[in-house]
């Protein structure tokens, strides 16, 4: 869904906030010199690697490669996307957005859909609080064994029976009736007016990992078939991409470098209730790549824990996708027959819940156990092999699926080896022979893949000439002379980054590269984009680093039409003999215009 900023508004945001504030609300910084260091949130830093620059308002970490400006910093942190963290530190610079930035294809703004949601919230936690309306809910919480601070922790509350509770309170609040339509709160009647989706239910406030409301969970107390109900997918909420708990649970799973992950509401309470805090659940989905994605910027190992052995299976493959796709350790915890994590906590405790965790088994070994288990049941040579074979296409689907570079390719194939205690040119022989029976094979998705561009001395030229900018403004002026627009840098990150430089300079922009970095909604691109910039820096000498890049640029250029030339005339001899003829040298000349741009002026010499 795309959404459209104006720079001046950008500008104004990172004008008003200062990124050392905003990186100090997740890291310990300590200053050196003119900058402030900490341990890197982006990975296992044990040493101060972060180094934050409140003169440039950037980030940069030299472990990991992490950097950026403010907004990158929340976008890796809080992986959320540039639209999100333009709002929300938008909200936090008292920066005001106008009307006309909203989602395309909505006429409402996400702002006050967030609002309508913390309205709704409120409503249920006062019903569930109320004395006689909450009483049923309060009862079915307290006989889970859920206690009243993890209860006003998570935010429970309570849907009255009625069928339009929640809208005439909305009515008499003065809540416009469309936004709590388009949040699947109320739904239209047939003949006119409005009633309540969730009736007699405890209400589950699903939480971003920024603490805002987006949807709602609701599990029936009367005689609804539907057990549980959630809000419909949303300009707030997409099921793919939220976890139940990701706000409560965040820091204790940066902390402990796990996530474990649950299927239900109460699962995940639960756990929190027992000090089991890096616990989330997902909404009635299984594990997705963008929750794995999610999770694996804070933890290093996802353990998904299931209480059936169908949903083992399931689940154990599906890890296998993430963790070809992600190159994320998954591992699955199988409780006992019978019981989900909240009664598993509640009978066994803690302690038992923790060494469950802690003897979780890796995806791809989980599935092949359960491979060996069918072998042992099968009295035939070819029913075995059937077996085996099933297991290896597996692994080539995921492998297909997820598109890992050939290194990483090597290292997973070898840990499929060491599992089946196969010769690894037989199992590598196999799944390659799997893989390219598919429509998209690995070997096709390797040719498919654009090449890296050689990095020769043009390329390392126009690097040189981006980092000097990236310090020195001012200097735009001898690039454009001497180099007529982005288009003629020949990597394409180049490109990218040149086409943004030269909007902003022609413009007469001369701020911090924080603004510059504001034009790029690319983490990606950000990083390299930081990293050319302090590179440039310790190199520092812009001038002459300058002079020397352009000066390689125009004997490389000097070169190209010396051969160009060389060739057009050889070309034109062939055609007409003798080099003296009028004609050739015409033919020659207007070769040299429409092909290469080489006036008589230029005097190239041959």
């Amino acid at each position: 869904m795309a959404v459209f900023f104006d720079q001046t508004h950008i500008q104004q945001i990172l004008q008003a906030i200062n990124i050392v504030d905003v990186v100090g609300n997740y890291v310990s910084l300590s200053p050196k010199g003119k900058e402030m260091i900490g341990l890197c949130p982006f990975h296992q830093d044990r040493r101060p690697s972060l180094n934050v620059s409140p003169s440039k308002q950037i980030f940069k970490c030299f472990a990991c490669g992490a950097g950026g400006d403010a907004f990158k910093f929340l976008m890796l942190r809080e992986n959320l996307t540039f639209p999100e963290t333009v709002r929300f530190l938008a909200e936090r610079a008292g920066v005001k957005l106008p009307e006309g930035q909203r989602e395309l294809g909505q006429g409402i703004d996400r702002h006050e859909l967030e609002a309508v949601n913390r309205w709704a919230a409120k409503f249920y936690r006062a019903q569930f609080d109320d004395e006689h309306t909450g009483l049923k809910a309060r009862k079915y919480v307290q006989e889970r064994g859920i206690n009243e601070d993890i209860a006003r922790q998570f935010g429970l509350g309570w849907a009255p029976a009625e069928w339009d509770n929640l809208s005439q309170a909305a009515q008499r609040a003065g809540l416009k009736m469309e936004l709590l339509s388009a949040l699947g709160l109320i739904m239209s009647r047939e003949t006119g007016g409005f009633y309540d989706r969730f009736r007699q239910r405890l209400m589950f406030p699903v939480v971003d990992a920024l603490g805002r409301v987006v949807a709602f969970g609701g599990r029936t107390l009367g005689d609804d078939p539907a057990k549980y109900m959630n809000s419909p997918e949303s300009a707030l909420f997409t099921k793919s991409r939220t976890l139940y708990g990701i706000r409560q649970a965040k820091d204790s799973i940066i902390k402990e470098h796990t996530a474990v992950v649950v299927e239900g509401y109460t699962d995940c309470m639960m756990a929190h209730q027992h000090g089991l805090t890096n616990v989330v659940a997902t909404l009635g989905t299984a594990l997705t790549d963008e929750h794995a994605g999610m999770l694996s910027r804070y933890a290093d190992r996802i353990v998904l824990v299931f209480d059936s052995d169908e949903a083992g299976q399931k689940a154990a493959e599906r890890a296998i996708e993430i963790f070809f796709a992600q190159q994320t350790e998954v591992q699955l915890a199988r409780l006992p027959k019978g019981m989900d994590p909240c009664d598993f906590l509640r009978e066994r405790g803690r302690g038992a819940f923790a060494e469950l965790i802690e003897q979780a088994t890796e995806a791809l070994e989980y599935k092949w156990q359960a491979t060996r288990s069918r072998l042992e049941n099968e009295d035939t040579v070819n029913g075995r092999k059937r077996a085996v074979e099933e297991f290896l296409k597996l692994v080539a689907q995921s492998l297909n699926r997820s598109g890992v570079d050939a290194i990483s390719r090597g290292f997973m194939l070898n840990h499929v080896t060491k599992l089946v205690e196969m010769p690894a040119q037989q199992v590598h022989a196999r799944i390659s022979h799997l893989q390219n029976r598919g429509s998209q094979g690995w070997g096709a998705q390797q040719q498919q893949r654009p090449e890296m561009v050689a990095a020769d001395s043009c390329v390392n030229a126009q690097r040189e000439i981006l980092e000097v900018l990236l310090n020195r403004p001012d200097l735009f002026k001898l690039v454009r002379e001497a180099i007529a627009g982005p288009e003629e840098f020949k990597d394409e990150l180049h490109r990218s980054i040149a086409q943004r430089l030269w909007d902003y300079y022609e413009k007469g922009g001369q701020g911090p590269l924080s603004e510059i970095l504001g034009m790029c909604e690319s983490t990606h691109l950000c990083n390299i984009i930081t990293d050319m910039a302090v590179g440039g820096e310790s190199r520092g000498n812009y001038e002459n680093t300058l002079a020397g890049a352009l000066g390689r640029l125009r004997r490389r250029k000097a070169d190209q039409q010396r051969d160009a030339i060389r060739q057009i005339v050889g070309k034109a001899a062939e055609q007409y003999g003798e080099p003296t003829e009028t004609a050739m040298l015409q033919d020659i000349q207007s070769r040299l215009r429409a092909e290469h741009g080489i006036r008589e002026q230029d005097r190239v010499k041959i």
